[in-house]
């Protein structure tokens, strides 16, 4: 099957919301944020997968991942090689993320993220409500890479 990544649009505000809403994922200010997100899209134009950054100065928090589950690992490091170009585009030098999955913390780290304390946090990065809502998992773990 066909995929298109492509950098997402006041247009598709709606289709992206319903997308990651379906899965169960808050869509919250993500109409200030649009511009910030890369969807992967199948042949149909159908959202298959998509992943946004929160900037918060030089330092960008990942957030609403979501992927289909008829993609390859291949397809979700294409999204992540994405996220992390339009990201340094935009300005942002360190890529922080939340994950509860050790699955996920194997996967990170080969792509260059390392797992950090919670005190290694900035302070200023601690003012974002996702990043909050996320640390309230007991097993969240945190982790980081820089441009």
């Amino acid at each position: 099957m066909f995929y298109q990544l492509k950098i997402a649009e006041e247009k598709d505000l709606g289709k992206l919301s319903g997308f990651v809403e379906k899965a169960g994922v808050s869509s919250e200010g993500f109409e200030s944020l649009i511009d910030y997100f890369v969807m992967m899209e199948n042949g149909e134009n159908e959202i298959v997968a998509c992943i946004g950054v929160e900037p918060n100065n030089e330092n960008g928090l990942l957030r609403s991942l979501v992927v289909s589950d008829k993609l390859k690992q291949a397809h979700i490091l294409t999204l992540f090689q994405s996220i992390q170009t339009l990201a340094e585009q935009k300005g942002i030098k360190n890529l922080f993320l939340v994950t509860n999955k050790e699955a996920s913390v194997q996967f990170l780290s080969l792509m260059g993220f390392k797992e950090i304390e919670r005190i290694a946090i900035p302070n200023q990065l601690l003012t974002l409500e996702h990043i909050r809502g996320s640390l309230e998992d007991e097993n969240a773990k945190i982790m980081v890479k820089s441009s």
